[in-house]
């Protein structure tokens, strides 16, 4: 199992995945990122902080796998 940092905001959320390493999280972050700004964009909140980390956490989980450690 493989974990990770995502130093989002103030928050910390340690991820963990069971076959992916720290170059899949950057790469997986970087895609959801990208998708988080979108969305927020076209819910008309450009740049929402907020919005845009809930998204980039909500895609992670969802579309990549990675898990937060609770």
């Amino acid at each position: 199992v493989m974990f990770f940092i995502s130093l989002v905001g103030c928050a910390r959320t340690i991820y963990i995945h069971p076959y992916k390493n720290n170059q899949d999280f950057e790469r997986d972050r970087y895609e959801c990122r990208l998708v988080a700004e979108q969305s927020a964009a076209n819910w008309g909140s450009p740049g929402n902080v907020f919005m845009i980390v809930e998204e980039t956490k909500r895609c992670l989980e969802l579309r990549y796998g990675w898990q937060p450690v609770k």
